[in-house]
Parts: structure tokens; sequence; C-alpha cells
């Protein structure tokens, strides 16, 4: 028997959530900054290289408090060097915690049912929390790569965000996608 051939256009498609890729994480003296910050900055740039060389639909979020947009100078809230948004790859702002707050990104991420949809990003136990808890909610089939997300500070644990998400969504390495030539994540 003859394998069935799947058009690409055809087959279930890849998105990829970052959430926070930000500079305050990895600048050593900034209240989010933890040393391991860096080994998710590393993960996030892989997983970006797979979805980009895929062509995933890759979303970003980031928060912005009420008022006028950051100066042009805040380095702190700048992307980290090697993980900023190409031009194609849209940027939701929000105030709260979840980005399924912004409206626009909540519409966005309505097209991913049936597909596969992957979280990276920092400050697991309050954003990615609650951005992989409302996207449960929203019917996503979500994947957490768990060492491409970083805790967003130095006093979270991440075994504690783990134990809360594990039973409504996956969890897995990053190096799966790797292992697997793109294969799907069990």
């Amino acid at each position: 028997m003859h394998p069935v051939f799947r058009p690409h256009h055809l087959a279930p498609r890849r998105w990829l959530i970052c959430l926070d890729l930000l500079r305050e994480h990895v600048v050593p003296g900034r209240p989010r900054y933890a040393a391991a910050n860096a080994g998710v900055a590393a993960a996030c740039r892989r997983v970006l290289e797979i979805a980009r060389a895929g062509r995933w639909r890759i979303v970003h979020s980031q928060h912005r408090d009420e008022g006028p947009p950051p100066a042009a100078h805040e380095m702190f809230g700048a992307p980290i060097e090697g993980l900023r948004p190409l031009v194609s790859e849209p940027v939701f702002f929000r105030q709260g915690l979840s980005a399924f707050g912004n409206p626009a990104f909540a519409a966005e991420l309505r097209r991913a049912r049936g597909g596969e949809v992957f979280l990276i990003g920092f400050s697991l136990a309050d954003t990615c929390l609650a951005t992989a808890l409302a996207g449960v909610d929203e019917g996503l089939s979500l994947t957490l790569l768990e060492d491409a997300v970083g805790a967003g500070s130095p006093q979270v644990s991440k075994e504690a965000a783990h134990a809360v998400l594990r039973p409504f969504l996956r969890i897995s390495p990053s190096s799966r996608l790797m292992a697997q030539d793109l294969g799907a994540v069990s």
C-alpha cells in the first residue's frame, strides 16, 4: 500500500506563539532577569529558526502599559537580539496577563483551531500560564516547549507552573521538534 500524499496546503498548519521575548528578561540587574534566561533565549532562537524554515504562522505578544508607547531608546522593552519579529509576524500588545486579552490576538488564534500551536517565551508563572489556559478555553491544541519558556524571575518555580499546566496541554522539550524533523510532537 502506498502512503497517501497530502499536499502542503492541506496539512494542518503549525502556529508559534512568542510571549515577551524582551531584553528585560536577559539583562542582569533587571527585575525579571534570571541567569537561566540566556539558555531559554537560545532555545527560543532555535524554535524560531525551525518555525520560520517550516513556514509556520508566528505571532508575538508583548506587554505594554497604558499610555504612549515606550520611547524608542527604551532598551529593556525592546526584543532580544535574534528574536525580533519579522515584518510578516504580527505583534499584538496587551495590558493584562493573557495574550488573549487582546481581541485581535484572540481572533487571529481562532484560526489555529485544528492545527498545532506551540508556545515559547517568558513569564511562565503569569503570562504563559494565563495565555496557555485561555488558549485551551479557545479549543486550541497547545504544546508548551519547556526549555523555550523562562520562569520570568528567579523566585518562580518552573516545576510548580508545569504542575498546573500539565493536565491541560502538552509539555515537551524543543529538541523533539528537531529530532523528529518537524514531525508532530506527541
